[in-house]
C-alpha cells in the first residue's frame, strides 16, 4: 500500500488536473455557444436556397448547365472537415469510422482535408492529398470560396467525376452525427432529398408561413401564388449552381466548429467528473492508510509498555 506522503503528492496532481480540464470545460462551453447559434442560424439560409434550386430546375434544360452533367472520370473529389486539435472525444474517430466503412476512401479519388486529424488520418492511410486547409476558429465564407473552387474546376476539367463532403452534423451537445453529403454533379433527386432531410422545426423556421411541396411546384405561400424568376430561370441557373455549392461546404464548415466546441465541452466535463471521483477515493485511501499507520503505532507503543512491565 502506499505511503500517505505518496498519497498526499497524487491527490494534489489530480486536483491540479481536475481544474485544467474544468477551465478547459468553460472555454469550450463559451465557444460552443457561439459556435452552436451560427450553425442553426445558417441552417435556414440553405434550407431556403436549395428550395429555391428545387424549383427552378424543373423550368430549365439540364443539360444547359455541366455542373449538372456527369462526365466520364472515375475519381472523386473528397473534402473531410475535422479539427486541429484533440481533447474532443470519439468526434474524429466516429467521422474516420464512417469513411472507412464507406467506398470513398478508394485509391483513385483525390482528397482535400479541413484540420490536422483528417490530414494525419488520410497520409496514414496513404491516400492522395491534394490541399489541406487548417480549422481555424473563426469561421469564413472565404474559405468555402476557395474549396468551391477546387472542386468545380477539377470537376469541369474531367478531372473528378463526382465530389463529396464529409462532416460532422451538429444534433446537440451530446449528439454529433458523422455525415456524407454529395456535391456534384447536381441531381434533382439529391435536391429533393437534400430539402426533405431538414427536420420540421428547422423547415417552418426558414419558410415561415410558406409551405413545400417536393414536385414541379416548389415553393408556394398560403394562397397558392407561383415564385417568378427574374430576369428568367436560365440566367440565375449558374449563379444559384455555384452558390449552392458555397453554401454547403460553408454549412459545413459551421457544424464541424459547433460539433468541435460541444464535444470538447462534454469530454472535459467528464474528465472533471472522473477527476474528482479520483481524488474522492485517494482520499478514502488515504485516510485509511494513515488510521492504519497511526494503530500500528498505538500497537508498538502498547507492546512495548507490556514488555516493560
Amino acid at each position: 500500500m502506499a505511503n500517505t506522503r505518496e498519497l498526499r503528492r497524487r491527490i494534489k496532481s489530480v486536483k491540479n488536473t481536475a481544474q485544467i480540464t474544468k477551465a478547459m470545460q468553460m472555454v469550450a462551453a463559451a465557444k460552443m455557444r457561439k459556435a452552436q447559434n451560427q450553425a442553426i442560424n445558417g441552417r435556414p439560409y440553405s434550407f431556403n436556397l436549395s428550395s429555391s434550386l428545387n424549383k427552378l430546375l424543373p423550368l430549365v434544360e439540364l443539360g444547359s448547365h455541366p455542373l449538372l452533367q456527369s462526365n466520364e472520370s472515375k475519381k472523386a473529389f473528397v473534402v473531410i472537415f475535422s479539427t486541429d486539435k484533440s481533447l474532443c472525444g470519439s468526434l474524429n474517430t466516429n467521422l474516420f469510422r464512417m469513411l472507412t466503412q464507406s467506398d470513398l476512401l478508394s485509391s483513385d479519388n483525390n482528397f482535400i482535408t479541413v484540420g490536422k486529424k483528417a490530414r494525419n488520418f488520410i497520409a496514414r492511410m496513404g491516400k492522395n492529398l491534394v490541399a489541406d486547409f487548417e480549422n481555424i476558429d473563426t469561421v469564413t465564407f472565404r474559405m468555402a470560396t476557395q474549396l468551391s473552387k477546387m472542386i468545380m474546376d477539377s470537376f469541369l476539367t474531367g478531372e473528378i467525376g463526382e465530389a463529396y463532403i464529409t462532416y460532422p452534423h451538429f444534433g446537440s451537445a451530446l449528439r454529433q452525427e458523422p455525415t456524407k453529403l454529395k456535391l456534384l454533379p447536381i441531381k434533382a433527386e439529391d435536391v429533393i432529398e437534400m430539402v426533405n432531410s431538414h427536420s420540421g422545426a428547422e423547415r417552418s423556421e426558414a419558410i415561415e408561413s410558406r409551405s413545400y411541396r417536393p414536385d414541379k411546384s416548389g415553393l408556394q405561400d398560403d394562397k397558392g401564388e407561383e415564385y417568378f424568376f427574374e430576369p428568367d430561370p436560365n440566367s440565375l441557373l449558374d449563379y444559384i449552381l455555384v452558390h449552392h455549392i458555397q453554401i454547403k461546404i460553408y454549412q459545413a464548415l459551421l457544424e464541424t466548429k459547433a460539433s468541435e466546441h460541444s464535444a470538447r465541452m462534454m469530454a472535459m466535463q467528464n474528465a472533471t467528473d472522473n477527476a474528482l471521483d479520483l481524488v474522492s477515493d485517494l482520499n478514502l485511501t488515504y485516510n485509511q492508510t494513515r488510521q492504519s499507520a497511526i494503530t500500528k503505532e498505538l500497537l508498538e507503543i502498547t507492546t512495548a509498555q507490556a514488555a516493560m512491565e
